[in-house]
């Protein structure tokens, strides 16, 4: 049996070698539209704030060799023929399957796509922008940057330029930055924080609404209140859209059944497959890391046991690089809403008949896998949810472990 992975990213280089560590030694081919061994995009703003190039290559520089995989880089596919089981790529080539492992990942949303042929403006989601802003900051001595989008991609851009030593101007719509995965209050708090511990200039409630260039080179950029601010460098991280279309012919993503399966060749997943969420049971594309490798070993077991059901899909999102203030949230900011604070920290649950039902914790982690452990297992909290809210050592979990008063 062939086995072809459409995806090199983190979903499909951990199905690989999954597959080859529990026996699958038949042809395995891994199509990319890059020409890198596999990387994490969790570590690329570690590179652009000066670490090594090598860490990127979370599994390795000699991946393709070390697991004896068929590789097809450098081009991207434009149709899924589900018939034939053909696969088209853009430079006219085309590769069969027996099985598909469709882990397209996301791409990229801008409001002005023609901004990116200016020399100047790049956008935030691969190696090859990583490489380009790089290259661009060292060869042109820049020391000034403004990012335009204040979520989860905008706001690791923008620390990833501060630690590095630009002067950053972070632009965005919202009245507080991460407003995907913050409520207006804890979302107010993080954003007045990150603002006093890095000292970011950050514009809420405004828009890019326009660039000045001179001979196709940036100059400056215009913002929707009227200012504009010189720099020769901007990036354009407003949103990221599921890469879909060569499957679906939309970028709605992919649904999958409860074995993770669009067809029955067909597995999918990452941050382009609809799955059930494990609490809620909404489905939707639920883009985070720990998600995709549950995505991609499940597939595997599927392919190997036989059948095993995704048990589904949590929302979590964890933002704690370059700066020593994490920000956590996950589920939905929906209930009563039980909150603890102090100048440094910010923690708040939402509950729903006594579970659970979302959560923010800003300034530290001391409590963060508790309060998971709860989330994930839907336990009633509503007599301890205070108390544990309000633990400064972190040993709650022990305690009542132990059967001590916290």
């Amino acid at each position: 049996m062939k086995i072809v992975t459409i995806g090199t990213g983190m979903a499909a280089s951990e199905f690989v070698e999954k597959l080859r560590h529990n026996g699958y030694r038949d042809e395995i081919v891994m199509i990319g539209n890059e020409e890198f061994p596999p990387y994490s995009p969790c570590v690329l703003p570690f590179f652009l704030a000066g670490e090594p190039l090598e860490t990127v290559y979370w599994k390795g520089q000699d991946f393709y060799k070390r697991y004896n995989v068929t590789t097809r880089l450098g081009h991207a596919v434009v149709k899924v023929d589900t018939e034939s089981r053909r696969i088209y790529l853009d430079n006219g080539m085309t590769e069969t399957y027996d099985m598909l492992f469709f882990a397209t990942g996301g791409k990229s949303w801008y409001p002005r796509p023609e901004w990116l042929e200016i020399h100047g403006v790049f956008g935030f989601k691969t190696l090859t922008d990583m490489l380009a802003i790089d290259s661009y900051i060292r060869e042109n001595n820049i020391d000034r940057v403004v990012v335009f989008g204040g979520g989860f991609i905008g706001v690791d851009a923008a620390l990833s330029l501060w630690h590095r030593g630009l002067k950053v101007t972070l632009v965005h719509r919202n009245t507080r930055v991460l407003s995907q995965m913050t409520d207006q209050e804890g979302g107010a708090f993080a954003t007045k924080k990150l603002i006093e511990i890095t000292g970011i200039d950050i514009r809420l409630q405004t828009v890019v609404s326009d660039i000045i260039e001179e001979a196709g080179q940036l100059k400056s950029v215009k913002l929707s209140n009227g200012e504009s601010v010189d720099t020769k460098l901007m990036i354009v991280a407003i949103g990221v859209s599921p890469n879909s279309e060569p499957l679906t012919g939309d970028d709605s993503g992919v649904k999958v059944d409860e074995n993770l399966k669009a067809d029955s060749n067909i597995y999918v997943a990452g941050d382009v497959a609809v799955t059930p969420h494990a609490i809620t049971g909404k489905s939707g594309i639920y883009a985070t890391y720990p998600n995709a490798m549950m995505q991609a070993r499940t597939a595997v077991r599927n392919i190997i046991y036989g059948k095993t059901k995704y048990e589904g899909s949590i929302n979590t999102n964890v933002l704690k690089k370059h700066i020593n203030f994490p920000i956590i949230s996950a589920g939905a900011f929906e209930g009563e809403a039980i909150t603890w604070q102090n100048n440094d920290l910010f923690r708040r649950v939402y509950l729903k008949n006594g579970k659970i039902n979302g959560y923010q914790l800003i300034g530290d982690t001391r409590i963060s896998g508790y309060i998971y452990n709860l989330y994930r297992s839907q336990t009633r909290v509503e007599g301890i949810i205070k108390e544990i809210l309000s633990d400064n050592k972190g040993d709650c979990y022990y305690r009542r472990m132990m059967g001590f008063n916290t």
